[in-house]
């Protein structure tokens, strides 16, 4: 699926510079072009970063609130 139209970028040519370290819409945009014209996708991209850093974190640990 196409996710950014005006450079022609895949979710999965996203999915792979996310996981070889692109940590920011910024990022993307540097490397794969990704939210680099128009930005209308610039919010997909944050949710697919975020979503790819949630799915990689280990299962075993617990998130935790502070009790300030």
């Amino acid at each position: 699926m196409i996710v950014c139209s005006c450079e022609v970028v895949s979710h999965r040519v996203i999915e792979r510079e996310i996981d070889t370290g692109a940590h920011t819409v910024r990022e993307l945009s540097r490397r794969c072009g990704a939210g680099s014209d128009c930005g209308s996708c610039g919010r997909r991209l944050a949710e697919m970063i975020e979503q790819r850093r949630v799915a990689r974190r280990p299962r075993h640990l617990k998130l935790v609130a502070s009790g300030k």
